[in-house]
């Protein structure tokens, strides 16, 4: 058993606000998938998106609780991991072999970079809010 640090009490698992996962979520691949699509994770079908961002509270088909997931920093995190990876290849193929763009190619990928950013970030939203469904992580509800 483990000892928290800080109090020595030994640490309570599953932690607070730790819900065990739905018996009816598919695997993981599944439910990543369906996420990255913007589909509900557990039924796949209804969207997880109320607008670009914007959550829907309950899934419209089977009610799981999309609203409550604490997806805030790790989407923006994952889309620039993607994306900067996407901006060092151009930039490596810039310098490495001489590739010279005009000012209108430059305008061009930097459109290209924040569609892609964009794109990125709905995608990494779904798929956070699917894991976070999967593991039964909620917001804690303040008093």
């Amino acid at each position: 058993m483990a000892i928290h640090e800080l109090t020595n009490q030994p640490e309570i698992w599953p932690p607070p606000g730790l819900l065990p996962a739905a018996p009816d979520m598919p695997g993981w691949g599944i439910t990543i998938w369906r996420g990255v699509c913007g589909r509900c994770p557990r039924c796949a079908e209804a969207p997880i998106f109320n607008g670009y961002l914007k959550v829907h509270a309950k899934c419209l088909h089977c009610d799981a609780a999309l609203g409550d997931m604490p997806s805030d920093d790790a989407p923006p995190y994952i889309a620039m991991l993607v994306v900067l990876h996407i901006l060092a290849f151009i930039v490596v193929m810039i310098f490495r072999f001489g590739w010279q763009p005009s000012a209108f190619e430059y305008g061009a990928l930097l459109v290209l970079l924040v569609v892609a950013c964009m794109v990125a970030l709905r995608m990494a939203k779904g798929a956070t809010i699917g894991i976070l469904l999967k593991l039964g992580l909620t917001r804690p509800v303040l008093p």
